[in-house]
């Protein structure tokens, strides 16, 4: 077999891998569906519809959820998947996945195009079976999607350098912008990134700016609508609120008494302090290879971003790029320093998903560093060999624990983490022939949208439901929360157990922990209904009925 022959049969079996550990099984694996992912899915499928978002609004430049302003992209490009093929948890995720499939590819391209093939085949393989590429390939992210954007943008960036077209230059800004309508992170990795890369090549940009004005001009213009949301509170409300500049309370590091040091107690001096602690932690090599992140939701039991046996060739990688001086492996190194930026001005330590931008740029630098280490040992067959074979064996077995930690062990011990047993209650409750009404003891009404996604209620009678919430009038302007309280028959609120117990028809579902069985079990005039059980055996949900 010839060398090309070799390459694209690596390049099509880890293609192939990518996809399947990306797409395999993708409704049922998370087995919960999380509310951020019913809340996308229900909006694309409202959209589609109606062409308004779920209260009504038409064609909104931000969604609302919660007291979450998400940006639009994933639910535009989602709504003809979930129109045409159905709501449901496989098409709700479905543009996340393929996300990260184009992703594989893209990387490779990046990694063929700055330095040669083994390289893009390495940064491929990296890519393919990194924990945290298939965990938010296999989830409802618009972060996913806005990462991908970029990573395909970059890569026809660093083609416009090197061959100077006015379509890649073209390309490349679209896919820049686009991804700020797709994730908060974006909108201020992109500005910055452009900023930096075109000072980097300014005198380059010079001798073709004829190929660049219209494209330019073109930019500017797709950029209106993101700048006229941006001064509005549902534009920077998300990004606020999770500042660290947000937080009530003293700052860490605040000596309660001291006054007699200004720059002790200053309070810019110690936010400014905590930022850069927060974004030093993403350079952590325990936080990278060993812990991870601290949610559960947002980590697979037992594993962090990258498998430890990756650290060396990170290592290996940075100082291969840091000892030459290509323009687009500055340009790589300027995308990891920028990646951990916005999540770095939020008070949560070590957030992967708000930190998705600074991965990709690690992923190519580790797979660079596999290249150089395998260069300097192909040259003795003995150990070029060992080390193949010692990768491949490595890989393969790390893997395979990852695969039994993510399909088994993950969703067991995090279920409730993921909104487990939703989809069963809201089917359960659709079954009953019910007389009165439903009552979900749920005071911060965020069970509503499961019960409109897997209950797939008609857009068009819903918004006639929430009209009363008054949403229209302040939809962009007022970041104040919206949480609808009733679906039909069925409300979201605080059940007064002692005053409702004795409300016939009515049927009570009850959170774990919000209801001791002692309350009930003796008490002739409650049926117990159901029990919702988690995977490993304790109750999601009990749901009674006042005889």
């Amino acid at each position: 077999m010839t060398r090309i022959n070799k390459i694209s049969f690596v390049f099509v079996f880890l293609f192939g891998l990518g996809t399947i550990l990306r797409v395999w099984n993708l409704g049922g694996l998370p087995w919960g569906f999380f509310r951020d992912e019913a809340a996308l899915g229900y909006n694309a499928y409202s959209i589609w519809l109606t062409g308004k978002d779920e209260f009504g609004i038409s064609f909104p430049l931000v969604f609302r959820s919660f007291e979450v302003f998400f940006l639009p992209l994933y639910v535009y490009l989602s709504a003809p998947i979930v129109g045409v093929f159905g709501l449901n948890d496989f098409t709700s995720r479905f543009l996340s996945s393929v996300s990260g499939i184009v992703a594989l590819y893209f990387i490779y391209l990046i990694g063929k195009k700055i330095w040669n093939k083994e390289t893009g085949i390495f940064t491929l393989f990296v890519l393919v079976i990194s924990p945290w590429h298939i965990f938010y390939s296999r989830g409802a992210f618009e972060g996913n999607l806005a990462l991908t954007l970029f990573t395909a943008g970059f890569y026809f960036w660093i083609s416009f350098l090197k061959e100077k077209t006015g379509n890649n230059f073209f390309i490349s800004t679209l896919l820049f912008t686009l991804s700020m309508y797709s994730y908060q992170a974006e909108r201020l990795v992109v500005p910055l990134f452009a900023l930096i890369s075109v000072s980097l090549v300014a005198k380059d940009l010079w001798r073709v700016k004829q190929k660049l004005i219209f494209p330019s001009i073109l930019t500017l213009f797709l950029l209106i609508p993101l700048l006229f949301i941006s001064f509005k509170a549902g534009g920077y409300h998300r990004v606020f609120g999770v500042s660290v500049f947000s937080k009530e309370g003293a700052p860490p590091g605040w000596i309660e008494g001291n006054n007699a040091s200004f720059f002790v107690n200053n309070n810019v001096y110690l936010r400014g302090k905590q930022i850069l602690s927060l974004y030093a932690s993403y350079f952590s090599p325990r936080n990278l290879f060993f812990e991870g992140d601290f949610d559960k939701q947002r980590s697979v039991e037992n594993y962090s971003v990258f498998y430890s046996f990756f650290l060396p060739f990170l290592v290996i990688g940075l100082f291969s790029l840091t000892k030459k001086s290509k323009i687009e492996e500055k340009l790589i190194l300027t995308w990891m320093f920028l990646g951990p930026l916005p999540a770095s001005f939020t008070a949560d330590p070590f957030h992967t998903y708000r930190s998705l931008m600074f991965y990709m740029p690690l992923t190519i630098i580790i797979g660079r560093g596999f290249y150089v280490f395998f260069q300097d040992v192909k040259k003795l067959f003995f150990w070029r060999n060992l080390f193949l074979i010692g990768l491949v064996s490595v890989s393969v077995l790390n893997l395979l624990l990852f695969l039994y930690n993510y399909t088994i062990l993950t969703q067991v011990t995090r279920a409730s983490y993921w909104d487990y047993g939703y989809r069963q209650l809201v089917t359960y409750i659709n079954s009953l022939d019910i007389r009165g009404q439903v009552v979900v003891d749920d005071p911060s009404t965020e069970a509503y949208i499961h019960f409109l996604f897997f209950g797939k209620v008609e857009p068009i009678s819903y918004h006639q439901e929430v009209t009363n919430l008054g949403p229209l009038d302040y939809y962009y302007t007022n970041p104040a929360e919206i949480r609808p309280n009733k679906i039909g028959n069925i409300e979201f609120r605080k059940i007064d157990w002692p005053k409702e117990r004795g409300d016939s028809g009515n049927i009570f579902v009850f959170a774990k922990g919000l209801l001791p069985e002692s309350e009930y079990v003796t008490d002739p005039k409650v049926e117990l209904l159901t029990k919702i059980k988690y995977p490993d055996g304790t109750d999601a949900f009990t749901i009674l009925k006042i005889k």
